[in-house]
Parts: C-alpha cells; structure tokens; sequence
C-alpha cells in the first residue's frame, strides 16, 4: 500500500487537525464538506488511544486497500494521457471506462463486506469529517471505525473518526466526525467526490429554473 504523499488540493476554512496519510499534522486548512446522503457503518472502538500506522494499516479490510490502490493506479495512468493531446484522447476515453467497470465491481465486492451490513445514513462529507444520523447521542471524544460508501461515486473509504458534536434531529442524533487516520490517498478521493457530486446539485439547481426562466 502507498504511503504519504502531501494533498494537492483543498479549500480553507476553518482551524482543525487533518491526517496526513498515517499522521496527525495541526493544519491551519479544513477541506470542504458538502451535504450528502450517503452509507457507512459505524463501529464504535474500545479504546481512547488513536491506532498507531501500523494497527490502522493492520486493521484496514484487504477489499478497502484494494480499492484505495486501484483509485491510486487510476490517476496516475490516465492523467499523464491527457496531456498527449487530441489523439490520445480516445485511448484516455477507453482507459476511463475500463476503470469505470473496475469501480463499479469493487463497490459491489465492498458491500458485501462482512463488517459493513449494518449501516447508518450519512448526510454530510468532506476531506475532514462527516455527520451522520444515529439513534442515541454518543460521547465527545469517542472512537469510530467508518466505513464509507459513497454510490456516486463508486467510492468506499475506512478511516478513524472523533466524535466532536453531537446535536439532535427529527431521526434521532445527527453525530458529527473529525478523521484523526484516514489514508491520503482516500482523503484526497473524499475531497474530488465532494467537488463532484457539488458540480452535480448545481447543474440540477440551474435545470430546475429553466423552466422559469424561458417562461
């Protein structure tokens, strides 16, 4: 599995800590986080010690790891290609789609993940943290192993979250999560799919007022 490389983007907000590919860094930088429904699975950890590197590499599903190194390969194969030009574009075209159908098994192969029936539903992401909703409150402080599905973007990401906040709703708890270990490589995922699927709910915004608009 690869190892530490520094994010290349990300969108300022507020002070937090960011993981950075095993390690905790104090970062001046919050990545963007973007309303959502989504699936994960939540498990709650015995001990109040953040894993070393090591146990969480240990600890990470084999199907997780295979998924972030199979998002890695992508990248770098498919991006030098489109700096070939025009006639390098229909071979980029046929590489994506290859990687499309890969995804979309390796989504299917997660799920079936024998740690990941049980699911709570997720409504906001980004490169540092999420909310979710769940049927009690649960403590400040606590550790979570998440398993994130995001079906969009045929995306499934494990981290180690914090509860920071916990705030009631009309199903329950909506539990807000800051990753204290994620995989770069996976952090840099949520970060593209949060600008992807924002892309999306515009284009949906601006088609739903186009009627008005030739009225």
């Amino acid at each position: 599995m690869a190892l530490i490389r520094k994010p290349k983007f990300y969108l300022p907000l507020l002070r937090t800590n960011v993981v950075k590919r095993g390690w905790l860094v104090d970062n001046q930088q919050q990545f963007f986080s973007i309303s959502h429904a989504f699936e994960l699975s939540v498990k709650t950890l015995s001990s109040s010690s953040i894993p070393s590197d090591a146990d969480f590499v240990a600890n990470m599903p084999t199907s997780f790891k295979l998924a972030s190194q199979i998002n890695q390969l992508d990248r770098h194969t498919i991006k030098p290609l489109r700096s070939l030009g025009e006639h390098a574009g229909e071979l980029s075209d046929f590489l994506a789609l290859q990687s499309k159908k890969i995804d979309l098994m390796m989504s299917y192969i997660l799920t079936l993940d024998e740690g990941s029936k049980a699911r709570n539903q997720g409504t906001s992401f980004g490169g540092s943290n999420i909310t979710f909703i769940n049927q009690s409150s649960i403590a400040n402080d606590t550790l979570l192993e998440l398993k994130l599905f995001i079906e969009e973007c045929n995306s499934a990401i494990y981290a180690i979250g914090k509860v920071i906040d916990t705030q009631p709703c009309d199903d329950g708890m909506v539990i807000n999560v800051e990753f204290v270990k994620i995989d770069e490589e996976d952090q840099e995922q949520l970060v593209r799919n949060s600008l992807h699927i924002q892309t999306i709910q515009l284009k949906q915004r601006s088609d739903a007022r186009k009627p008005d608009n030739d009225e």
